[in-house]
């Protein structure tokens, strides 16, 4: 028997292999039973659709549609090359399932005339297979499906399939698993109110998303998130549940770890805050003592000479910028190195406790007080307007004097302090020079016999003696 014997038509006839000739300008010039079974339509159709831009619809694997150009016959034509195990997907339009196809073409001359010479192969079945296996079981997330015939325990529900993450965490083998219930994963510390939640959904057929704290074959504990949901079959009848997990335990620990952290964290804020509350209030006690010690006469409680400067430097721009009158002034306890020898050091501190006191209780607060030395004292005041200095004078003194009246500690010892002071109304001399004005003053009233006042205004010295 020789091969020229052999009819290749009738041979492509019986074929179970889906073939389809084109001519060199693509036209279909035959097509043979089993690729018009594949394509479910006659031969005429199959040429009509052929000859449309829009008649076919073929995607590749990531599901982009093709353009005509990219159809095989149509490569072969434009480009001269053959084509081997290209898969393609036909798209039924009305079900929009798809027909995967492996499609070889190649291009073929007989008696000087071209023809592209197309054969398909289904493989829709070995291509879901395939799917299946390469990304459910190779996952790197832990995948279970159990039936959902029975849900109550202890041994329901069953386990049917569990690919290979589930059992590289767990340390189960796969036929270990099969035919047990996911409650084996369970344990003392795992969540009973997370299980009854998921129970119930199972019992409602309803997905569900819990994160549960599950052990290993050992015992070993693990944190996983799992996303369960039910299978339907192709009656819409739930048949079983998959549930979709991932091992959290490395970020359930970190949380765990950023929580604690965080509350100590906020235990040292809040510890610091007060330790920093604690020290401010120290320093600010501590700088109030220093002020005072800067400011103040420890033992008169009224400002000191360094104070009694700044007032006077601060009152007499007051006066000068608003063209205010000005009385600067010096008080001196009469005899105090005799008081001190006669009564004691301890008498004499209370004569001038006491002074600074009726000093204190008789100028404004807006005025300049302050202890200049051992029993001498200064005041300042801002006279706007027309003033008696004199009359001011004479009462400070009258109030000293009437202290032996009101302070029985001081023993019936007449107190007297002797005044200078000076007035100015217009301001044209510097404060230490208005101060030894007063100073002037001063001793002019000790000279004329103390317990007086003495004033000088502008140069021209005044006083009131008392008779």
């Amino acid at each position: 028997m020789s091969l020229e014997n052999v009819n290749l038509i009738n041979l492509l006839e019986h074929a179970n292999i889906g073939v389809v000739i084109h001519s060199w300008d693509s036209q279909i010039v035959y097509v043979n039973p089993a690729a018009t079974k594949l394509f479910n339509t006659s031969v005429d159709n199959l040429q009509s659709r052929h000859k449309s831009l829009n008649g076919w619809e073929f995607i590749d694997r990531q599901n982009r549609r093709l353009h005509p150009d990219e159809y095989p016959v149509s490569k072969v034509i434009s480009l001269n090359v053959s084509i081997t195990d290209e898969v393609i997907g036909l798209v039924d339009e009305p079900t929009g399932e798809v027909c995967w196809l492996s499609v070889s073409a190649y291009p073929e001359k007989s008696n000087g005339v071209g023809f592209v010479v197309v054969y398909f192969t289904e493989i829709t079945q070995k291509i879901a297979d395939f799917s299946f296996l390469d990304i459910v079981q190779s996952a790197q997330d832990m995948i279970i499906v159990t039936e959902a015939e029975s849900i109550k325990g202890p041994l329901s529900p069953q386990i049917i399939y569990v690919n290979d993450a589930i059992c590289n965490l767990t340390g189960y083998s796969r036929e270990e698993l099969i035919g047990e219930t996911p409650r084996i994963f369970q344990g003392t510390l795992t969540d009973t109110q997370a299980t009854t939640r998921i129970y119930q959904a199972l019992a409602e057929k309803k997905p569900i998303t819990e994160t549960l704290l599950n052990y290993t074959k050992t015992g070993t504990p693990y944190w996983v998130e799992m996303s369960i949901f039910p299978l339907k079959n192709q009656f819409g009848e739930v048949t079983h549940f998959a549930s979709v997990e991932r091992d959290v335990s490395a970020v359930k620990f970190h949380a765990e770890q950023l929580n604690t952290r965080n509350s100590e964290l906020r235990d040292i804020r809040e510890n610091l805050e007060e330790l920093v509350s604690q020290r401010t209030r120290e320093l600010r006690n501590v700088n109030l003592k220093l002020e005072k010690l800067a400011y103040f006469d420890s033992l008169t409680d009224i400002p000191n000479r360094r104070a009694f400067e700044e007032d006077l430097e601060k009152s007499t721009h007051f006066a000068t910028r608003h063209k205010h009158s000005l009385l600067v002034g010096l008080a001196d306890v009469d005899h105090f190195k005799k008081l001190n020898d006669t009564y004691g050091h301890a008498f004499g501190d209370d004569v001038l406790v006491a002074i600074a006191k009726s000093m204190k209780q008789f100028f404004r607060q807006e005025d300049a007080i302050g202890r200049v030395g051992g029993e001498e004292f200064a005041f300042c005041m801002i006279l706007p307007g027309s003033h008696n200095p004199e009359d001011i004078l004479e009462r400070l003194r009258k109030r000293v004097e009437l202290i032996s009246d009101t302070l029985p500690a001081l023993k019936g010892y007449n107190v007297t302090i002797s005044i200078g002071a000076y007035y100015v109304n217009d301001i044209h001399l510097q404060t230490k020079e208005m101060v030894s004005k007063a100073d002037e003053a001063l001793y002019q009233a000790k000279r004329e016999g103390r317990n007086r006042v003495s004033l000088i205004r502008q140069e021209k010295i005044e006083f009131n003696s008392v008779s």
